[in-house]
């Protein structure tokens, strides 16, 4: 039985990561609650033999143990685990993975007035960040109006502002979005393979073939998860992929999941229109073309339906998502395909 076959069947599914060949590793919570409603790291075999490793240990992991104090909230087996502390995000990652952030993300950002956690401190298996105040804008809703606003005002500041961040561009961009794919067939977790496959292919056809514009600081996993607000400040999380790659990939990417919030009720239709109506002030702020904005945005929506297809939170809308993909073309979602939620 194939792996993700067996993951869909397991009670207290959270999430999934698929690999190349055909195995998975997950994150399980026991559904009948008690102490086991804790954290457990699940392997999978790509012949579906199932392996779950005790609380809150690792082979991989030498600096994660049971004995830590805090909460563990993110374990993916053998490659990283996050445990939340009472000032500090703790994660741990295998010997010689940790390493301190990109430099120059965290003063990129920072000069234009965003937020960000400082290290704390950092070692060979660890890095320990400051938690951030505020609740993430896709948890506030409409409430994070204002957070939205704020961020509008500041991102434009980006354009034009010297960065030492490593090169990203709309190749390797492509390359992401098509290892995306290929996992999703591999696992067979998609409805309409063939229609998919070949709307990937042009997307990365489009992203590599045009001109790009001029290069900034980027983030390169921005969305509404990603963003605190605090009534006054907006922080940026998880700055390890930051680079320097065209603004059209984070207003792209973050223009999809402000769909994807939609879609799912997140944000109601008068929300969702309003933070579009200030991202695409951001974009014009910042010269960027709308050609080049709009195969982000759609190649953004392409991978997003890979990597839910490997969540078990997204069957109610997965379809829809698919479907809306396929025919905004880059566009904002049509009107009537967002009114039956």
């Amino acid at each position: 039985m194939e792996a993700l076959t067996v993951a869909r069947r397991l009670p207290g599914l959270r999430r999934a990561w698929p690999r190349a060949d055909g195995s998975m590793t997950a994150e399980l919570v026991d559904p009948a609650g008690g102490v086991d409603q804790r954290l457990r790291a699940v392997r999978i075999s790509a012949q579906g033999v199932v392996e779950q490793l005790p609380y809150a240990t690792d082979p991989a992991l030498p600096g994660l143990s049971p004995r830590l104090p805090g909460r563990l909230v993110v374990h993916r087996a053998g490659r990283r685990a996050v445990v939340l502390q009472d000032d500090r995000a703790l994660k741990l990652l295998r010997p010689g993975r940790a390493t301190d952030l990109p430099p120059g993300a965290a003063q990129a950002f920072g000069a234009i007035g965003l937020r960000t956690a400082p290290v704390l401190e950092s070692g060979r298996d660890h890095l320990a960040t400051a938690l951030l105040p505020g609740r993430t804008l896709h948890e506030l809703g409409d409430d994070g109006a204002a957070g939205w606003a704020r961020l509008a005002e500041l991102w434009p500041g980006l354009a034009g502002a010297p960065t030492t961040l490593p090169a990203h561009g709309p190749r390797q961009e492509a390359e992401v979005l098509e290892r995306w794919l290929a996992l999703a067939l591999r696992h067979g977790a998609l409805d309409r393979p063939g229609t998919l496959t070949g709307e990937v292919h042009r997307a990365c056809a489009r992203l590599v073939d045009g001109r790009p514009d001029p290069p900034v600081a980027a983030h390169r996993d921005l969305h509404d998860k990603q963003l605190l607000w605090d009534g006054s400040r907006v922080s940026l999380l998880d700055l390890d992929t930051a680079a320097c790659a065209e603004p059209a990939l984070d207003l792209g990417n973050l223009m999809a999941h402000v769909d994807l919030m939609g879609l799912t009720g997140a944000l109601s239709q008068d929300g969702w229109r309003t933070v579009l109506d200030l991202l695409d002030g951001v974009a014009t702020a910042m010269a960027v073309r709308t050609e080049r904005l709009r195969v982000y945005t759609h190649a953004s929506r392409l991978r997003l339906v890979c990597v839910h297809a490997f969540r078990p939170g997204s069957r109610s809308w997965l379809a829809a998502w698919l479907e809306q993909s396929l025919s905004a073309q880059g566009g904002r979602f049509l009107e009537q395909g967002r009114s039956g939620r």
